[in-house]
């Protein structure tokens, strides 16, 4: 039997962290052959040198199809454009590579144009991260319009599986696989403060040392995105020694918050590396910082496998399952230096090291392996199961 052709698309930096153990599964795999599509932030050669060890970037490169050239700027008509092209670009790999199944991750705007076609198309879609909640963001109703366009659903989380049931999805095409972003995590080894300051270009690390990442809030409206950023980043200065801020992500209002960094950055330098992403060593700087800050998923669902306490900010991940690392804090400058300094004492670090983590135990790339390669063959027809129907037939 020849091998399945598996895409995976890696529209930014927030796919390709919890993507890179399941590419890499799929690149292993003997009976699969892999291509990864992109064309939103990256160009194919930048996503092949992000692409994660012990490959190099020309190993991966061969393995990388552009489906567009990536977006310089991020609006409303922007998205609109792109997504055209990346539709378009869809379709031509398809019949290009010979595509038999596609991997596609939560709940990106770019998803819209990505999944309909190759629903169209007839290839059968593997969908990671459904069914959870994010109630700040409307990235929540994507994920939701992806879930009943996919064939199979690999979950993070029993709650989420539940949601998509609610959703009328068949029970036997919900999968609790875990989050395969901490599939890297759980035998990471620290940067030590040496190597930090190397990779930052920072002249020494004082502790308290935090990691930073502040997205748009997609439902709040553009023009408090900047003010709110630059309050929590300015916060997280007063409490801890040392910040690591990375880029946001591709959402319109991301103008807002690199405008506040950059200004943060140069009033700060000694203290503060402003950096686009860590790529290949976010893991091992996220085990090394003393708590991470901001609205970014990776803080609620990464964060606790490697033992670090997370300030949640904001209603961007409101509704999303969460471990006992984590604290939420209102926007404002005066919240989110009390909730810092809270995660930091040390009874809640204390916490924080006993905390578990509810998304998984990080072994979900395999588990994901398995739904990708029988992929379609439940067929394409998917009946809606209502649950009050299910329900009665259960109890006779």
């Amino acid at each position: 039997m020849p091998d399945r052709v598996v895409a995976v698309f890696v529209g930014t930096r927030a796919d390709l962290g919890p993507l890179a153990p399941v590419i890499t599964a799929i690149a292993d795999a003997p009976d699969l052959t892999l291509r990864v599509l992109t064309g939103v932030m990256y160009a194919a050669d930048d996503l092949a040198a992000a692409l994660p060890g012990p490959r190099t970037a020309e190993e991966w490169r061969p393995l990388v199809r552009p489906l567009a050239d990536p977006m310089k700027a991020v609006t409303a008509d922007a998205q609109v454009a792109q997504g055209a092209r990346l539709a378009a670009g869809v379709g031509r790999a398809v019949r290009d590579e010979g595509i038999d199944v596609i991997v596609v991750l939560g709940d990106r705007w770019e998803l819209l144009d990505v999944v309909p076609p190759a629903f169209l198309l007839g290839v059968p879609i593997v969908h990671l991260h459904g069914g959870e909640v994010t109630e700040g963001a409307v990235d929540e109703r994507i994920r939701h319009a992806v879930t009943k366009l996919a064939d199979e659903h690999c979950v993070a989380s029993a709650d989420a599986a539940t949601r998509l049931r609610q959703l009328g999805e068949p029970e036997q095409r919900v999968h609790v696989t875990g989050a395969p972003g901490l599939d890297r995590l759980t035998s990471v080894r620290p940067m030590s403060d040496h190597e930090i300051a190397c990779l930052t270009g920072l002249p020494a690390i004082q502790r308290p040392l935090a990691l930073f990442t502040y997205h748009p809030a997609t439902t709040a409206g553009v023009a408090r995105v900047g003010p709110w950023s630059r309050e929590a980043l300015e916060a997280t200065l007063e409490v801890c020694g040392t910040v690591i801020a990375t880029h946001p992500g591709m959402d319109a209002g991301r103008e807002g918050i690199l405008a506040a960094l950059d200004e943060l950055g140069h009033a700060h330098a000694d203290r503060l590396a402003v950096v686009p992403a860590l790529g290949r060593d976010y893991p091992r700087v996220l085990a090394a910082v003393d708590v991470v800050v901001g609205n970014s998923s990776s803080g609620i669902i990464e964060a606790a496998t490697v033992r670090v306490p997370a300030v949640d900010v904001g209603d961007r991940q409101l509704g999303r399952l969460r471990g006992e690392n984590v604290l939420h804090s209102r926007e404002g400058r005066s919240h989110v230096a009390h909730a810092l300094r809270e995660a930091l004492s040390p009874d809640f670090r204390e916490r924080t090291g006993h905390a578990s983590n509810p998304y998984g135990t990080g072994e979900a790339a395999e588990r994901i392996l398995d739904i990708v390669r029988r992929a379609g063959s439940a067929g394409r027809a998917k009946p809606f199961v209502d649950l009050d129907c299910t329900q009665k037939e259960r109890n006779g």
